[in-house]
């Protein structure tokens, strides 16, 4: 029997739209995010060669950790950089010397050769000057790229958080009942954190990795709760009684006119981990863009308040022995306003465990977490749906 006569209404749409409806569903599936419904799915041999200009600008980058900007001449920074390149360059060469190319061209796909000289290359000018702990940075900075980029692509990372976003503001309705319900208990109990001397002591002084890794603690935390609820949430949503309640959901999709089974199971196709995986990035992005914006006005707010609340002076005295570094500074209404960094980084401190003490209560509160899952679970119920109607087709063309 011919796709024609199988699928009439997919076959019309073919016809009209240029395009087939598998290939409508794949683009729906990548629009949303969820790129490992399409079965079976791949990031592509060109994920790395589509990354070239970022691997190359990040190349360079890496080399120059050998140089030292603060400690040396100008004219030892320059030999410096110099050698750096001629590094660089010697291992870009060698590169192409094992893969049997022209020297000095400029490969088309990278491979795990290319990849590995990404890697050393970088690391080996800061090895030249005995700067140890340098070479190890270029190490796990150029490791930690590569693992941000192929899962940034194979997640379809850029086109969810577009989604995302649309999705969020398109729900202001609902974002606006769960923040005034949730932010004035929050606001409350975080105000009198702020002015209080001990926190000052411990977030105005931290400065550089530490305060990073302090600010990092929070959302490590914060993202252990959300994802402790997504494997409930799937269960949740990924039950399908019969193969009516499918086409039900799948209309008003690129999915809608496919024919499909009058019975059977439509569970008998489980989600692999690669989809639960997809499915909780999809879930989980949306409440952190909530949690974004909560962290991101609470931080705002204290520090328009400290500016104009705390003086100086007092905060001298809550953080002393330690110099309190003034960025601004403006006379109003007979007074001195101060903007300084420890209140900056007070203000980001509290804003990191606002957002913290927020994604518990949206994973722990049944309120506000039915009323999210309300918004958000029948967007990710009918990609389930769809993504059971597009396995359809496909074992069935």
């Amino acid at each position: 029997m011919t796709n024609i006569a199988k699928h009439p209404v997919a076959a019309v749409r073919t016809l009209v739209t240029g395009s087939s409806p598998r290939t409508e569903m794949q683009r729906w599936f990548i629009k949303r995010g969820l790129p490992h419904f399409i079965e079976p799915y791949s990031a592509g041999p060109d994920v790395w060669s589509r990354a070239a200009p970022v691997l190359v600008v990040a190349y360079i980058a890496g080399g120059l950790h050998g140089l030292s900007l603060a400690h040396w001449t100008l004219k030892r920074n320059l030999v410096g950089a110099g050698v750096v390149l001629a590094i660089l360059l010697v291992t870009w060469m060698l590169t192409n010397l094992v893969r049997h190319r022209p020297l000095l061209s400029r490969p088309h796909e990278l491979g795990s050769v290319e990849l590995a000289a990404f890697l050393i290359g970088p690391a080996l000018p800061a090895l030249v000057f005995a700067q140890w702990g340098d070479a190890t940075q270029a190490l796990v900075e150029g490791a930690a790229l590569l693992i941000v980029i192929y899962f940034t692509t194979s997640y379809g990372v850029v086109p969810l958080v577009g989604w995302a976003v649309s999705q969020t503001f398109s729900r202001l309705g609902s974002v606006g009942r769960v923040l005034s319900r949730a932010l004035p208990l929050l606001l409350l109990f975080t105000t009198f954190l702020f002015i209080s001397t001990e926190l000052w002591q411990v977030a105005g002084t931290l400065q550089g990795p530490a305060y990073d890794l302090a600010l990092a603690l929070f959302f490590l935390l914060g993202s252990a709760f959300v994802l402790s609820r997504v494997p409930e949430a799937i269960r949740a949503i990924d039950r399908f009684d019969d193969w009516a309640e499918v086409a039900e959901l799948i209309k008003g999709t690129p999915a809608e006119g496919l024919e499909l089974p009058v019975e059977g199971d439509p569970m008998e196709s489980p989600l692999s981990t690669r989809q639960r995986v997809n499915i909780g990035l999809v879930s989980v992005l949306s409440q952190a863009i909530l949690i974004t914006i909560v962290a991101v006005l609470l931080a705002v707010f204290f520090t328009l308040f400290g500016v104009l609340a705390i003086p100086e002076s007092t905060i001298e005295l809550w953080i002393a022995p330690t110099d309190v570094h003034v960025l601004a500074s403006l006379h109003f209404g007979g007074r001195t306003l101060v903007l300084t960094e420890p209140l900056f980084r007070v203000s980001g401190f509290l804003g990191a465990f606002a957002g913290m003490y927020f994604t518990v209560v949206l994973s722990t509160d049944a309120t506000y977490r039915d009323e999210f899952a309300e918004d958000a679970g029948p967007q990710i119920r009918q990609a389930l749906a769809v993504r059971l109607a597009y396995r359809h087709a496909t074992t069935t063309d």
